[in-house]
């Protein structure tokens, strides 16, 4: 039997270690900034963190437009042509000029809301510093390591990053006044690690840039075209909520909200993590086997981490915000639902449609769930019954849309077994 598990375990070994470096990678980008929030909340104030938390909202959606998909087709593309070294050059070199090309436009567009939007031109400063954030999505090739399954050197530079913002912003951080110091100071830590990474992509891993066939190009970026839909449709579900707060009630609700939402995404991570490290492994192998045992494995992830996070919603909120955001309590404990849902569908996703070359069904959940949210937001408007509770409510219910969806799917192409 021990044998048995011995050879069983070898067999997942790149799967095992690259889960493991994921986690180290998310935990670490998702738990040191938390061990500065308490001291930022208190610092500058509900208000302050709640307009940074709202600019950074806005700047997610062009961090969407510059990966344009390409963190999900481009990790595929690696994958299947890591041993064909002049053609990962051109995959990579292609990559890189279409990132660039969408973030000069991504600027472009900035400039001109800035001009135009009372609101952004009012924060002008803190736009651009958030916005530097950009930078990183444009250097930091992910996608580039997780096709090869080489993730051992991210952990390393995320750390590097997030301990240079978690130092300095004790250092800088004195008063409500220095509040864009808190933007500013994420936005260099990202900057760094993306410079890093970009590195060891050319000097380590021996990657040479050059300029590609115009027909790859094409392709890549046709390819990218639905993953990116979806993607814009996931950070709708995910910051639809932020935003209208930020438009209808105040800073202050953004910042409760953004609390829990914050919490509820930590609580993810190891599902997340998981996810992503068998993305590759069953892209390549196509073992459905594999992919339904895992599945098993989700689910019961899922009940437990959501059970946790119920139980433990009042000493997190209370460690992060003190008495300042109760009512992120209630919210956190409706976003264990959508934390067990989202443990499940990220995993039906990516690594289990598209892996088994079905991302049309992918894709469309997610926009069916976006067209359900804001059918949602239509009668939570209509009925008037516009409050936080009830955007936390809504992210469930797309959560939970894009679960039997895509599970019909997985059953429907065979890919699940009863």
């Amino acid at each position: 039997m021990w044998g048995y598990l011995s050879r069983k375990l070898q067999s997942y070994k790149t799967v095992i270690q690259n889960t493991g470096y994921l986690l180290i990678i998310e935990i670490i980008r998702l738990a040191l900034p938390f061990v500065a929030l308490p001291y930022v909340i208190h610092t500058i104030g509900a208000e302050k963190y709640g307009t940074i938390v709202f600019v950074q909202t806005i700047i997610q959606y062009f961090v969407i437009l510059i990966n344009f998909g390409l963190d999900i087709s481009a990790v595929k593309e690696v994958s299947m042509n890591r041993d064909n070294k002049k053609l990962l050059n051109e995959i990579v070199s292609s990559v890189l000029i279409i990132k660039t090309l969408l973030w000069v436009t991504s600027l472009l567009i900035l400039l001109v809301g800035i001009i135009v939007i009372p609101f952004w031109r009012d924060h002008a400063l803190l736009f651009f510093l958030v916005f530097l954030t950009c930078l990183s999505e444009l250097l930091f090739p992910v996608w580039f390591f997780q096709g090869i399954e080489k993730m051992k050197y991210l952990p390393i530079v995320r750390t590097c990053s997030i301990l240079f913002y978690t130092i300095t912003v004790f250092i800088f951080v004195k008063s409500a006044a220095d509040y864009v110091w808190v933007a500013f100071l994420q936005s260099i830590g990202s900057f760094l690690s993306g410079i890093i990474a970009f590195f060891l992509l050319l000097r380590v891993e021996k990657v040479k840039l050059l300029f590609p066939n115009i027909r790859m190009i094409h392709r890549l970026f046709v390819e990218s075209i639905p993953f990116f839909i979806s993607r814009v449709s996931n950070v709708l579900n995910l910051n639809m909520a932020k935003t209208v707060s930020g438009i209808f009630f105040t800073m202050d609700a953004v910042a409760a909200f953004d609390l829990a939402q914050r919490i509820a995404q930590v609580s993810l991570v190891p599902a997340q993590m998981l996810n992503q490290a068998v993305y590759p492994h069953i892209a390549k192998t196509q073992n459905r086997k594999f992919a339904n045992n895992f599945l098993y494995c989700n689910i019961t992830i899922a009940f437990l981490v959501a059970l946790i996070i119920y139980f433990l919603a009042p000493f997190a909120v209370y460690y992060f915000a003190g008495n300042t955001m109760s009512e992120a309590i209630t919210l956190l404990r409706i976003l264990t639902l959508f934390i067990f849902c989202g443990c499940i569908t990220t995993y039906l996703g990516t690594p289990v449609l598209v892996s088994f070359g079905y991302p049309k069904p992918f894709n469309m959940s997610v926009i069916l769930s976006t067209v359900i949210l804001l059918f949602l937001y239509v009668i939570i408007y209509t009925f008037h019954l516009f409050s936080i509770e009830y955007f936390a409510l809504t992210l469930f219910v797309t959560e939970l849309a894009i679960l039997f969806y895509r599970l019909y799917y997985c059953f429907h192409y065979k890919i699940f077994k009863l």
